[in-house]
């Protein structure tokens, strides 16, 4: 909360300027989800988000105003569901798999290093469901998908754009070789090459990074939470393979609590153009909005003891009321996070899987500092222990 005025967690919504814009933070959950719902021109995505995007994606498919853009939002969506990422659960597992068979031959007194393995497994996930055909998805990890975790990995205090230049030739790969028979069915056809590779571009860094950081935290707040630790393990071993969303609902609001404490996109920019109505203040035409779900999420109006990690927050029916009116991790709306189905499963079955096969505890003394670049990251060495259960 160092990037805004603290009482913005006390608050709907607070105005201030910079330099000669005029801004209100918001932090309403109705009214950040009236601005995302809105498809018309009232709420445009502001000139500074395009800018920012602009300079580390290029033209894509979130910057670009084309009219095609729907269109293609809607191809490049169709796979991205609850049943296609069922689907695709064995292939997620595999990745895992590989991550936790190094942890146990590294022995249990051997820390792991949580944030550069969780992006191994992100991208390796990322690439098996929707790159790799049926064999190469039944094998071991690709070299360079695995060269690019790594190497994005080493460049951890890097900027987004250096994070970008890493994953390029990924990029480029994944273009020239097809979706496999899934995944977007036309990026790549030759309409717009250099958008087709923009779009290709952050299609990897969203899709594996915001798993990478959400996965860090979870990890990270189970190993100093070893109660809910032991709860989510008995669920998992309850459950067995089942991957279906109604097997877990622990590990389920695990991941949701993880997102409302840490959500990977901690703001949304938009311009207003029409009064907007705000807890009974009025923020005229003019005003540049930021959304923050970092500041909804944490806000003590809408919250109990908001700082807390409580993950029955959201169990049952008030848990899945609090889910859909307070909890935007993904945003919402026509500019939503197209990826938010197939990041819950893929996150929910990674925890199932390590915490039925690990204890997870912290190294004493160490700690996790978190960065905002344009997701919330965990930052620096994370060190766990990671020790084989029998």
């Amino acid at each position: 909360m160092r990037y805004w005025p603290p009482a913005i967690v006390e608050r709907a919504a607070l105005e201030a300027r910079a330099g000669s814009t005029r801004i209100a933070l918001i932090a309403e959950p109705a009214t950040v989800t009236r601005i995302l719902l809105n498809r018309g021109d009232q709420f445009p995505r502001a000139r500074l988000h395009d800018r920012i995007l602009g300079a580390a994606y290029g033209e894509n498919l979130i910057r670009g105003d084309r009219l095609d853009w729907r269109r293609q939002r809607k191809e490049i969506a169709q796979p991205l569901t609850t049943a296609y990422s069922l689907e695709m659960a064995p292939r997620m597992r595999r990745a895992c798999m590989r991550i936790m068979d190094e942890w146990a031959a590294a022995g249990p007194d051997a820390p792991i290093d949580l944030l550069r393995d969780a992006r191994r497994f992100a991208l390796d996930s990322l690439w098996r469901c929707f790159f790799a055909s049926e064999s190469e998805a039944a094998g071991g990890p690709d070299p360079v998908v695995e060269a690019a975790a790594l190497t994005i990995d080493a460049h951890r205090t890097g900027t987004l754009v250096e994070h970008l230049a890493d994953l390029r030739p990924l990029a480029r790969r994944a273009l020239d070789r097809g979706y496999a028979g899934r995944g977007p069915a036309d990026l790549g056809d030759a309409r717009d090459e250099a958008a087709d590779f923009n779009t290709m571009l952050l299609f990897l860094h969203a899709g594996h990074d915001n798993v990478t950081a959400t996965l860090g935290w979870a990890l990270w707040l189970l190993a100093h939470h070893p109660e809910i630790q032991q709860q989510v393990r008995e669920e998992a071993r309850a459950a067995g393979s089942d991957a279906g969303p109604g097997a877990a609902p622990l590990a389920n609001a695990l991941i949701l609590e993880t997102l409302r404490l840490y959500p990977p996109i901690m703001h949304l920019i938009r311009d207003v153009t029409v009064d907007l109505e705000v807890a009974g203040a009025t923020i005229g035409a003019g005003f540049t909005a930021v959304l923050s779900m970092y500041a909804m999420h944490r806000n003590r109006l809408w919250w109990p003891a908001p700082d807390s990690f409580r993950p029955e927050r959201f169990l049952g029916k008030a848990g899945e009321q609090a889910r859909r009116t307070m909890l935007l991790p993904f945003g919402a709306g026509p500019r939503g996070c197209i990826g938010a189905s197939f990041a819950l499963v893929e996150l929910v079955l990674a925890v199932r899987l390590i915490v039925a096969r690990f204890a997870l505890a912290p190294v004493p003394g160490r700690a996790l500092d978190c960065r905002v670049d344009w997701v919330l990251r965990p930052e620096g060495e994370a060190p766990l222990l990671a020790r084989p259960l029998a």
